[in-house]
């Protein structure tokens, strides 16, 4: 699986949509840059707010509120190498935990689940619907892990960083990001082991 077969093709133009206020100016203003990197990044902050625990029904304006943050900032941000999904990603972790908090706070599903329905049944066709099932299956088996190691997991099993490169992002030490690897992907095993069981 690519990370580009991870966002629902029906929904990224409506993100894209959601933010299009940035306006078009000169190519060397820094408004520019930054509208230059909303179209290079907004997939890669849809699919890890998704991977992270933030819910369909919440995805556009999540992802908007990331851009908003960045926007507001982007006169911080220096690039090591590595371009910008690195600093991306520091907002997206903490959009994504307030995300989660409020949930847990309040529990119920502000469209009772139907933005998730539809995800799932749609379209018909049978590829498609078994694509989608298997991305369902996979969110609620990375909703059982706490969204620390889960960052680790995503980043290197979706986004196919290296180790040093997780270290540099969350700025962490390179040992922690091995074992916070290692749990987690325990914890995806047993997590999806208990799915399957529990569908026969």
């Amino acid at each position: 699986m690519t990370t580009t077969d991870l966002v629902p093709e029906s929904l990224a133009p409506a993100v894209r949509s959601s933010c299009a206020s940035v306006p078009a100016v000169a190519a060397s203003s820094p408004a520019h840059a930054f509208r230059a990197m909303y179209e290079g990044q907004v997939d890669f902050v849809w699919r890890n707010l998704r991977r992270l625990g933030v819910a369909l029904s919440e995805l556009d304006d999540k992802t908007q509120e990331v851009f908003v943050i960045a926007h507001r900032r982007f006169a911080e941000f220096e690039d090591r190498g590595h371009g910008p999904r690195a600093w991306l990603f520091q907002i997206v972790i903490r959009i994504a935990s307030d995300a989660r908090r409020h949930r847990r706070r309040h529990p119920e599903d502000p469209d009772g689940g139907c933005a998730l329905e539809r995800e799932i049944s749609e379209p018909t066709q049978a590829n498609d619907v078994a694509r989608r099932e298997a991305l369902a299956r996979l969110d609620r088996a990375l909703g059982t892990i706490d969204v620390i190691r889960r960052a680790v997991l995503v980043l290197h099993e979706i986004e196919e960083m290296t180790a040093p490169e997780i270290a540099e992002t969350l700025s962490i030490p390179l040992n922690t990001v091995y074992s916070r690897l290692r749990v987690a992907r325990a914890e995806l095993e047993t997590a999806l082991a208990r799915q399957e069981g529990a569908s026969r």
